[in-house]
């Protein structure tokens, strides 16, 4: 196997590099050899699916969530059990429940349809995991925690004997937290990272920035004050009302709309309206009759 796809951080346990550095519609992940084959999250691509196939079967897949860029590839894996959080099981199993989870009208309003064509598949949940368990692979025992926000049953996985953690979602990107959908949660995503501020890993290891081995709590921490900077920016621009669509407008949260702009605009919005029903009950803004926000002066 590359060397450039795989990374030792303890024996038998390996990072496994996702294409494009691991930038979405990719992801990275884990892969446990102990003479059971474990991967953490499947959506590294084609040529590292390829790499593992080669060397053997797998046995266990562990998803840290629902969506597309970390479940899809498990398809590719059709004998190995995939294990999930309790409360991200269902959208995993049924597309349904995936659009229920997101907030899509559909499967097709997904980004990138050639990297996920079909969309969700619906796929066999064999076990599902709770916070606090500890999942014993032999040579490597992998803690559970639930840090939802992201999605509702988004978890990381410590590795207490080296002090390792992966985070999953909670990437550092400089994008800053994502809660896009409909069932991200705002308030449990900020108490999330700072659970794993707390926790204070001597490695992190991220789904798309990969492995951050240096000031990791404060970088935990100026990735939670994001959550902070956008209210501000926020607050800025309702000094004068303005409707949801037109805060939209403004790209607090995306920069600009990638294509398809209409999809990516419905990120920012579900994402601007989790902001201003925490500022509404802290407060600091109300709604005017015309359905205008405006921040108290």
């Amino acid at each position: 196997m590359s060397d450039k796809m795989f990374t030792e951080l303890q024996p038998n346990l390996f990072f496994v590099s996702g294409e494009q550095g691991g930038r979405f519609p990719y992801s990275n992940g884990l892969m446990i050899d102990t003479g059971l084959k474990v991967l953490v999250d499947t959506g590294f691509g084609r040529s590292r699916r390829e790499a593992i196939m080669a060397a053997g079967e797998v046995d266990v897949i562990i998803n840290t969530h629902f969506h597309l860029d970390h479940a899809y590839g498990n398809k590719y894996f059709p004998k190995a059990l995939v294990w999930a959080h309790a409360l991200d099981a269902p959208a995993l199993r049924s597309p349904e429940q995936f659009l229920a989870f997101t907030g899509f009208n559909s499967p097709q309003e997904f980004p990138d349809p050639l990297q996920f064509p079909g969309g969700p598949p619906g796929q066999a949940v064999d076990r599902e995991l709770l916070d606090g368990e500890v999942l014993d692979f032999g040579d490597v025992a992998l803690q559970v925690i639930h840090t939802p926000g992201h999605t509702p049953g988004h978890i990381s996985l410590y590795e207490p004997t080296a002090s390792i953690l992966f985070s999953g979602d909670i990437d550092l990107s400089p994008f800053g937290p994502w809660y896009g959908n409909v069932r991200s949660d705002l308030e449990e995503f900020a108490c999330s990272i700072e659970r794993l501020i707390e926790l204070n890993p001597k490695v992190l290891v991220t789904s798309h920035i990969g492995i951050v081995t240096d000031n990791i709590p404060d970088r935990l921490r100026d990735y939670a004050d994001m959550l902070d900077l956008r209210e501000k920016q926020i607050l800025w621009h309702l000094r004068a009302p303005k409707t949801i669509a037109e805060l939209v407008d403004t790209n607090i949260i995306f920069r600009r709309y990638p294509e398809p702009q209409k999809l990516y605009r419905f990120f920012e919005e579900t994402m601007l309206k989790k902001h201003l029903q925490r500022l509404m009950k802290q407060g600091r803004i109300f709604v005017k009759s015309n359905h205008r926000y405006k921040a108290y002066a």
